[in-house]
């Protein structure tokens, strides 16, 4: 394999113990991790009963480092073989389905995907606000006319909702129950004699009471319990524990800037006995701190403990010159000159400098590159402009990447809105890409599916078959031919179902007589009328197995297998109240996810298998865009609004219907410092510590952004946005003034 300095120093260094590798964006991490795994097996260092363990964030990631280790052991003449690929999720399921007495759970168990969490959270904080609803009302001002009443009231519901959900996850990472949280804030109460402290805490509390009590009901675990419950396993019983340390001797951490406590705890049982542990990560990437438990502060600590070794990557061919200097800009005056020393703590670690490629790389960085800032009258201007901006590129650029980022959904709306009148000038040709909710591989396997379940719903309606047909073409599986091959929509249209799906061998035949068939359409015809005749004898199973039923046999990438599998348990969730749910119902509600109409969560468009489109604009949030690189990239709505640096200022993070409380940071800021056994701190200092937390990720989800670029990086921001004056980001003056 061709390694750049740093990757082969890792490859052919490392022989064992805790190696931290500080990776900046482009350097090739997925690259040095195959790489490593094969060299590991290659030196004979892994037994012919074991395995190298490499452990990654996402499904799509799975498949990458699966066909890159396969790749590596080719060139390096060894067979397939010795390797295991999981995601976190999956190696906790695998744990608890060897030994599901020793993690607590029946063999039975079901696992909720995250649109079932999301509901099951939604509806849990819901039943909080009806029977406590005169408590809940008391945070909301009290002198407020109807209709404000009722703005603030959704806005707080919101807030609510993601309250809930904070409190769950961080509780379950720390492995705390609803009855063990209740028992610490009781505690706290009675050392402080002050009954009613920490209210955020204490609604939080009780959703997660009642969204524990809605899964057990239901005999389900999210992905956190699934976790719990595989290192409830490994501690139940030395001997399954030790025995899964030799079968996975050497263990490959990637994205673990992404570290949960969860995460940290399975994988150090794990290799408890033998050590070896590679974590490969970037700090200065650590953007879902929002959503999840994660927090870089774990990876940041792994990296300073004595017995682990640190080694860099830091060598890039991703950008331009210029944009690398300005990334670097960005890292400097963010842990140097940052007005807030708490910030330059937290935000950006200065071991994530970029360096370009050296002469002779054989990926270099573009020769030259272009940064841009421009400032608009207001939001439709910035919308409107920024998007025939990027028209113009790509009408001039066919074979160049090019996204529109918007930190909000909202503005990212806009944008779509904005493209949307422009593309109606161009019919015969795409123009953009909306990826703001549902990425494209989920539209692609739900709009499969859809078409699929409706024709089990209706099979004697052959135009179902027909539509059926033209969405395994455009998604490219199952045993299908030309989409304009008008022929075989004729002879489907004009076959006998009945006879063509099930045909006995002294039947009439199912096509009409005398018509001549080329080989290639009988081929086509019939292999697709048996496929879906297995659909068919599946169709009286629950929706959730006649769903996997048709993804096993039309899906071979293991991406869009997870997508279908993660779409099935939704699905059967939803169908499970009413019970008179019909097939025809579960089509339209994948119709409705294929339509981006309902969202199907995903944290990235890497994890749904998104990649760019050269000629397309893809339109999507900073959040969603990691991982991902473009030519040219947009970065919008830059202002110190949505990137704040003043902790006491005005930013997004903060409930407006709450007088600029944020009740979900504080109420997780409570219960850390609770399950840590801090003192209790006053609320101003909580609220503080959660606005500082705020400031810090907008300040890495800024470099993500800045970062996602090759050579054009266009930052844009409204000079008068939600009827105030604004200015660009804080960090963004700077870090341009500095460039001259």
């Amino acid at each position: 394999m061709n390694l750049r300095p740093q990757q082969a120093r890792i490859v052919n260094e490392y022989a064992g113990g805790k190696l931290a590798v500080l990776a900046v964006p482009g350097s090739g991490k997925t690259h040095t991790l195959a790489a490593l795994a094969a060299r590991l097996l290659a030196r004979g260092m892994v037994g012919p009963d074991a395995e190298v363990l490499v452990v990654t964030f996402t499904n799509s990631a799975v498949e990458n480092i699966r066909a890159r280790i396969r790749l590596a052991l080719r060139d390096l003449g060894l067979s397939d073989g010795g390797f295991r690929v999981f995601t976190l999720h999956s190696l906790a399921n695998a744990i608890v389905r060897e030994r599901p007495d020793l993690a607590g759970v029946t063999s039975d168990y079901r696992i909720d995907d995250e649109l079932s969490n999301s509901r099951t959270m939604t509806e849990a904080a819901r039943w909080f606000m009806q029977q406590e609803r005169d408590y809940w009302r008391s945070f909301l001002p009290s002198d407020l006319t109807p209709q404000q009443r009722c703005r603030l009231e959704s806005a707080w519901s919101d807030d609510t909702v993601r309250l809930g959900a904070e409190v769950t996850k961080l509780a379950k990472h720390r492995r705390l129950t609803p009855a063990a949280v209740r028992a610490l804030i009781a505690a706290r109460e009675a050392q402080s004699q002050e009954q009613g402290a920490a209210p955020f805490l204490r609604i939080g509390a009780a959703i997660y009471e009642r969204y524990d009590q809605m899964l057990r009901a239901g005999g389900r675990l999210d992905f956190d319990d699934l976790i719990w419950a595989a290192i409830r396993a490994l501690h139940n019983d030395d001997d399954f524990r030790r025995r899964l340390g030799r079968r996975w001797p050497f263990i490959l951490e990637d994205e673990a800037q992404d570290s949960t406590p969860l995460q940290e705890e399975i994988l150090a049982l794990l290799s408890r006995e033998h050590g070896n542990w590679v974590r490969v990560g970037d700090p200065n990437q650590a953007i879902m701190t929002t959503f999840t438990a994660s927090d870089a502060r774990f990876f940041r600590a792994f990296k300073e403990r004595p017995d682990v070794r640190a080694m860099p990557l830091t060598v890039s061919g991703r950008s331009a010159p210029e944009i690398i200097a300005l990334a670097n800009r960005l890292v400097d005056w963010a842990t140097h000159a940052h007005p807030d020393p708490d910030v330059r703590r937290a935000a950006l670690s200065a071991d994530g400098i970029i360096q370009p490629t050296p002469p002779g790389d054989l990926q270099p960085n573009p020769p030259t590159g272009r940064i841009r800032l421009q400032s608009f009258d207001d939001e439709d201007a910035e919308a409107q402009k920024v998007a025939q901006s990027a028209v113009r590129f790509v009408l001039d650029a066919l074979d160049r990447t090019c996204a529109i980022l918007s930190p909000t959904h909202y503005f990212g709306q806009r944008i779509v809105r904005a493209l949307e009148e422009i593309q109606t000038r161009y019919p015969q040709r795409k123009l953009y890409q909306d990826q703001l909710r549902n990425p494209q591989p989920v539209r692609d396997v739900a709009r499969v599916l859809a078409q699929a379940v409706r024709f089990c719903s209706q099979p004697t309606n052959m135009n179902a078959l027909v539509d059926l047909r033209a969405a395994m073409i455009e998604a490219g599986v199952g045993p299908t031919g030309d989409a304009r091959d008008h022929r075989v929509k004729a002879l489907l249209r004009s076959a006998r179902p009945e006879r063509l799906l099930f045909p006995l061998s002294d039947a009439a035949p199912a096509l009409p007589v005398g018509l001549a068939l080329r080989e290639d359409e009988a081929r086509e015809v019939y292999a697709l009328a048996a496929l879906t005749a297995r659909w068919l004898r599946a169709s009286v199973l629950p929706v959730d197995q006649l769903i996997l039923a048709i993804a096993q046999q039309l899906f071979t990438r293991e991406n869009d297998l997870a997508i279908a599998h993660s779409l099935a348990l939704s699905l059967r969730r939803d169908t499970a109240f009413p019970p008179d749910a019909s097939l025809a119902d579960v089509a339209r509600e994948l119709d409705e996810i294929a339509g981006n109409r309902q969202r199907y969560f995903s944290g990235s468009l890497i994890e749904a298998g998104f990649q760019p489109v050269g000629g397309q604009i893809t339109v999507t949030t900073m959040h969603k865009a990691k991982g991902l690189e473009w030519d040219r990239v947009y970065l919008t709505c830059v202002d110190e609004v949505e990137f704040p640096h003043d902790a006491s200022g005005e930013y997004r993070g903060r409930a407006w219907c709450l007088a600029g409380c944020d009740p979900a940071l504080e109420a997780r800021l409570q219960l850390e410092a609770l399950a840590d056994g801090a003192a209790s701190r006053a609320d101003a200092e909580l609220v503080r510590q959660a606005r500082i937390e705020y400031v810090a990720e907008r300040l890495r989800l800024l470099y993500v952004g800045v970062t996602r670029a090759r050579t054009d990086l266009f930052i844009s921001y409204s000079r008068r946005r939600m009827e105030r004056d604004h200015r660009v980001a804080l960090a963004v003056r700077e870090v341009l003034r500095q460039a001259g």
